[in-house]
């Protein structure tokens, strides 16, 4: 017997198809049959009913770009993801994933990652020889162990980070790796591979990746090639230099013949939107017809949000924090920073010349002399202390020992369209989860905003649309067996009502729960219930098939 039948609703089917009426019949985790609507058998229980009452029966939504690998082992954030129908994620994104971190440089990576993805969780450290070690974080595989000794209620994949790798066999020490170093990098790699990660991510314009040129990407993630393997990218700049940037990386994909997908697409800067957006979306037309794999992701928000330290030029964050609290801290060395900071630059994503101090808002503080200022711009600080804003960042990055993180608003809404309309698009939220201080609203809101924002009230999507782009859609950069209303497929699945969803997340109050799904099941199993939500444990760690 079914375990429960889904009826009364509509079906969009993640294959951006129009909607149709049907039962969803589900056992043992599965969908065992999509039937017409029609009667329901005369002796199945009523209480395995879920009755649709005439609103929309959907994929569960999956998130591939999301910076909460530490939160994953926690089950720290599998609530506020179920709220928002999110039933699969994937994390270590933006080169930026906690492992491997390895032993030698472990403290300093993972410090350098706390303000993206938080503080460890004090369980998985260690003591040894007076110093803290997290086992857990040391290899790929034993972050993955980790990971499946979790029960959540969300299905979790891991890519592993090109830039922890680099830091795991070099540090953050400028230069190119010598021999060793390179051969330590593409052992890293090949055992992560073995250990189920679903990809490699890069975050070129980040320590200590920003090392690389193209063929210095190209000789560290050689194992990759002519193989099915993905690499996801930010790229080195989203600003004036953007179309240049994406050349690189489409210059080490085409080497390597592996597939691309860029993370988080965007136009930085006003002077860069509207002819900025024709000619990428160009660029990847023609990336296309040339052979390579290609496709992209972003959010649905004006404002991004990452570490206050990456608005200084890559030889300025050379070395780890402490090399650069110590430049900072050199009077001349400010002077020289702040002429480079004035000028527009296609060698980095200059966003204080971009944005402006006035759209640069400091999100995450700790530091006793700045943490009432949380939540602020960068120029409202200066003016509150009377001191010039290039100062007040240098004095920020001092105090809070580099691990601050900021809100900056950068983008256009003309943009973001375009580009989410585009067909080898997909949806995600680029969560980070910074210690302290305020979350983006898109932590907690960033799928259902498209739906109430782009659905339901202005008439941008048809639903089937926004759908695709949050299931089926978003599951094929990195091979996901999820997605889709299919016999025999995973019951991932969100019944809800467009009338009766609700985001309401924003910058003022961005911790909130959305509200509005009747109900989200995982794996078969029922996570949430008319906004009440409860740890299924029927979460599964997501792995790669790959043939190599």
């Amino acid at each position: 017997m079914a375990d429960y039948i889904i009826t009364n609703g509509l079906i969009v089917n993640g294959k951006n198809e129009p909607p149709f009426p049907g039962n969803v019949v589900i056992e043992d985790g599965m969908i065992r049959e999509i039937t017409k609507p029609g009667e329901l058998p005369e002796d199945f229980p009523r209480e395995k009913i879920l009755d649709a009452k005439g609103g929309y029966v959907t994929p569960g939504f999956i998130d591939i770009h999301r910076h909460g690998d530490w939160e994953a082992l926690k089950c720290g954030d599998d609530e506020l993801l179920n709220r928002q129908g999110i039933t699969s994620v994937v994390n270590g994104n933006c080169g930026l994933s906690v492992a491997p971190a390895g032993k030698e440089h472990s403290e300093e990576i993972l410090s350098f990652l706390s303000s993206v993805t938080g503080d460890l969780p004090e369980e998985y450290l260690e003591k040894e020889g007076g110093k803290w070690r997290c086992p857990a974080a040391e290899t790929f595989a034993s972050y993955m162990t980790a990971l499946e000794e979790t029960k959540r209620s969300v299905n979790t994949g891991m890519l592993v980070g090109n830039g922890t790798i680099r830091a795991a066999a070099a540090g953050y020490a400028p230069g190119k790796l010598d021999k060793d170093q390179l051969r330590r990098v593409w052992k890293e790699l090949e055992e992560a591979l073995d250990a189920g990660a679903l990809g490699v991510s890069l975050g070129v314009a980040y320590a200590p990746e920003f090392e690389y040129d193209a063929e210095g990407f190209t000789e560290a993630l050689a194992p990759l090639k002519d193989t099915d393997i993905p690499i996801t990218t930010h790229v080195r700049s989203e600003g004036d230099g953007f179309v240049e940037s994406l050349e690189e990386v489409i210059r080490v994909a085409g080497n390597l013949n592996i597939p691309l997908h860029v993370s988080h697409v965007k136009c930085i800067g006003k002077k860069n939107w509207g002819a900025r957006c024709t000619e990428v979306l160009e660029l990847f037309r023609r990336t296309r017809e040339e052979g390579v794999r290609l496709d992209f992701d972003l959010y649905p928000y004006m404002t991004g949000s990452t570490q206050l330290v990456h608005l200084l030029p890559p030889e300025s964050q050379e070395g780890g924090a402490e090399e650069i609290i110590e430049r900072l801290k050199d009077s001349l060395y400010r002077e020289h920073l702040t002429r480079i900071l004035r000028k527009p630059s296609r060698h980095f994503e200059n966003i204080v010349e971009l944005a402006g101090f006035d759209q640069i808002y400091a999100s995450t503080l700790h530091s006793p002399e700045y943490v009432e200022m949380t939540g602020k711009s960068l120029a409202e600080i200066a003016a509150m202390r009377n001191e010039n804003p290039f100062d007040v960042l240098y004095d920020i990055l001092i105090a809070e020992k580099c691990q601050a993180t900021m809100l900056d608003t950068i983008a256009s809404e003309e943009d973001m369209l375009r580009f989410l309309k585009d067909p080898y698009s997909n949806l995600i939220s680029d969560a980070t989860y910074p210690t302290g201080g305020k979350y983006h609203p898109r932590v907690y809101a960033a799928f259902p905003k498209v739906l109430t924002d782009y659905v339901r009230d202005r008439h941008v999507f048809s639903i089937e649309e926004a759908v695709y782009k949050m299931t089926g859609r978003a599951a094929r950069p990195l091979h996901l067996d999820r997605g889709v209303l299919d016999k025999g497929r995973t019951a991932d699945i969100n019944v809800f009502r467009l009338e009766n969803l609700q985001a309401p997340a924003d910058f003022q109050d961005p911790a909130r729960f959305c509200t509005g799904f009747d109900y989200v099941l995982v794996g078969g199993q029922i996570a949430v219930k008319n906004d009440r939500w409860q740890n299924t444990g029927s979460g599964k760690v997501l792995k790669n098939s790959f043939i190599r």
